[in-house]
């Protein structure tokens, strides 16, 4: 079933994102191609990066529109009568919007990376760039950390867009939903950075004289790469476990309002 919804929301999401897309690569190989060519009108030189920064700007408003008023109208709207009279669990329903969510998110970024790549190409030696990141030696592990860490932030975004979404509604912040989950969103936003300033400001207040803090602080201004980049490691460990904590506290405020709160008058 999980496949199914997933199915649904990529086929209703697609024809918003794909044009876009398109145009963006147009935009990109015809800004790539005036720069080979001298035969251009000097008034494309601004209309087409012009268009192109149009389309970008529009593909980041649009994302984040989807994001928020797909789950709106799907879940909390006309549509949610439907939608939670299937013979699906509510945790497979916000899967579903997660996953296709995540994939148009990443899907967006690798088309950014693309255009500008296809506008760069001929700025760069690519082999020469290649061999540079072969040489580094990077260590598998903070590779996928690192990687970790992104996806995990991304998750973040998308489980307070839904659980702000899902308390606005269970508790009529505001007679528009979107408004009253954008108060909560922000509200959620203040109170973990007083929490993490809070958290920052304790625990070097407790630790600040233990020898083992003072290790971590020389490692960190250490002028060996190797020593640093340990350091780094480990920041990137305790930050994707803070994040996936953070993420089960608000799948799980979702995942409440959601089958304890739906408010659908």
């Amino acid at each position: 079933m999980l496949g199914k919804l997933m199915k649904y929301e990529l086929r209703a999401t697609a024809r918003y994102f794909l044009p876009i897309y398109g145009a963006i690569i147009v935009f990109s190989m015809l800004i790539g191609i005036r720069g080979m060519s001298e035969t251009y009108m000097n008034v494309l030189s601004v209309i087409l990066p012009m268009a192109l920064g149009l389309s970008f700007m529009g593909l980041g408003v649009m994302t984040l529109i989807m994001v928020v008023k797909r789950f709106d109208s799907n879940l909390l709207g006309d549509e949610g009568y439907l939608m939670f009279t299937l013979p699906v669990k509510s945790k497979s329903i916000i899967i579903s919007k997660l996953l296709t969510s995540m994939i148009w998110i990443i899907s967006s970024s690798l088309v950014f990376f693309l255009s500008m790549g296809i506008i760069t190409w001929r700025e760069f030696n690519l082999r020469e760039i290649l061999e540079e990141l072969s040489q580094l030696q990077l260590d598998p592990y903070f590779l996928v950390i690192f990687v970790l860490v992104i996806l995990m932030s991304i998750l973040q975004f998308l489980l307070q867009v839904y659980a702000s979404l899902g308390i606005a509604q269970a508790y009529s912040i505001s007679k528009n939903r979107i408004l009253g989950g954008t108060l909560i969103f922000i509200l959620f936003s203040i109170v973990i950075n007083m929490i993490e300033t809070m958290a920052t400001v304790g625990f070097t207040f407790l630790f600040g004289d233990n020898q083992w803090f003072a290790d971590l602080v020389r490692m960190a201004e250490s002028n060996d790469f190797v020593t640093v980049f340990s350091t780094i490691q480990l920041f990137f460990t305790i930050l994707l476990v803070y994040l996936i904590l953070k993420n089960i506290l608000f799948y799980f405020l979702t995942k409440y309002h959601l089958q304890k709160k739906l408010n659908l008058e």
